[in-house]
């Protein structure tokens, strides 16, 4: 348990640095950058940390960091997201984004800055840290392909890094609550997320003559029925899954049977047991169809994250040290877990990991558009929660 003093002494820190966090935030937010190109705000991190002595370690990508507490051989890892959204945005404030057609449509300028400021309190009152403390400035968690939360953990791996964390945290805002509130949920929190691509090739020719065709956009059809019927017949309807057609093309003219047609979709799954079968029973639909009417078929998918999952320990010690800094009132428990996807999931795969939720939202400040939106922004005093919650993750060990 943390002591009550320690509290005040960081609220009193985390007042007197407001103007510096927001600041921060401002110019992450102004100079957008996207994906894996985050080179200026690599930069402002890197100089930030050296300016406050902190130790700045070799990283295939992004930044990554170490305040040296008093054990060496092990860590409290703490991330934080850097990368912007391709959004026009439409915000008319004075910190609006200067490049064109990229914008902090998601809280990363802000996951940025709390980390940020947390890492200079936490270098301030280094000899006081029971372990060390890894920070993690990270590209790409919006992707492209399967982002940067997987190589940067590959990346501790091969560094010996990986073995020392006893565990991993990370923050989001989200403007679906109040200010002040902090999100904790135990299991799965956020989906895995796959995608495949199908072509069936049938026969073609004339529509007044089907019998002599092998028409693939009826059997595209039969498979997309199909399809809706296994997700509502075979698998656990307590257990939350979504497997979703986004794009069917077949046809060239009315008078033609299709010889072709093209399906694209996405699965979305809570459990890692569920996203196998439905990715292994999709197939066996698609070919048994396909074997009954004639016609053959061509299947690809791109595996994506995995399930993002809060381990019971880690998520219980953040719940202690959160109740402690924010209080009773301010904790809340999610209750359902978001189709939506992390890749911080890469992390929670090897290492004990929790994900928290930093409420953001303030009606009468307007702050109400969520996120991915060209008018998302957040009350900034979401940032001061945000990082006292990542002070104490990193104190409590």
């Amino acid at each position: 348990m943390i002591l009550k003093e320690v509290f005040k002494a960081l609220d009193i820190q985390i007042q007197f640095m407001k103007e510096e966090i927001i600041s921060n935030r401002r110019y992450f937010h102004m100079h957008p950058e996207i994906g894996f190109d985050t080179l200026n705000t690599e930069k402002r991190v890197r100089e930030f940390l050296e300016k406050e002595e902190i130790e700045v370690i070799s990283s295939k990508i992004g930044v990554v960091a170490r305040i040296k507490g008093k054990d060496h051989s092990r860590m409290i890892a703490l991330r934080a997201d850097m990368d912007a959204l391709s959004l026009q945005e439409e915000n008319e404030v004075p910190y609006k984004s200067v490049c064109p057609n990229k914008m902090h449509a998601c809280g990363h300028d802000g996951h940025t800055a709390m980390l940020l400021a947390a890492a200079k309190i936490l270098q301030s009152i280094r000899s006081n840290l029971s372990v060390d403390v890894l920070l993690i400035f990270q590209p790409a968690e919006e992707g492209p392909n399967l982002g940067g939360a997987r190589i940067i953990m590959n990346d501790l791996e091969e560094q010996g890094l990986a073995d020392k964390i006893l565990y991993i945290f990370g923050l989001h805002l989200f403007n679906d609550f109040e200010t002040g509130k902090v999100g904790i949920r135990y299991g799965s929190l956020m989906s895995s997320t796959d995608e495949f691509d199908i072509k069936i090739i049938g026969k073609g020719g004339h529509a007044g003559q089907p019998h002599t065709t092998v028409d693939a956009l009826s059997i595209g059809a039969k498979f997309v029925s199909a399809v809706e019927s296994f997700m509502s017949r075979g698998k656990n309807p307590l257990d939350p899954a979504v497997c979703s057609i986004g794009i069917f093309h077949s046809g060239s003219a009315k008078n033609i049977v299709a010889e072709t047609a093209v399906i694209s979709g996405t699965i979305r799954c809570q459990t890692e047991s569920t996203r196998e079968s439905i990715l292994e029973n999709l197939e066996k639909i698609l070919k048994g169809i396909c074997e009954g009417f004639g016609a053959d078929y061509q299947m690809e998918v791109l595996r994506g994250l995995p399930v993002l999952i809060n381990d019971e320990n880690a998520t219980g010690y953040a719940e202690n040290l959160v109740q402690q800094a924010v209080g009773d009132k301010n904790i809340f428990h999610i209750m359902e877990p978001t189709m939506g996807a992390e890749d911080f999931a890469f992390y929670a795969q090897k290492i004990p990991a929790s994900f928290l939720w930093i409420g953001s939202g303030n009606k009468e400040k307007g702050f109400i558009n969520l996120a991915h939106q060209p008018r998302f922004d957040f009350d900034e005093a979401a940032l001061f929660t945000g990082v006292k919650v990542l002070c104490c993750l990193a104190m409590g060990v």
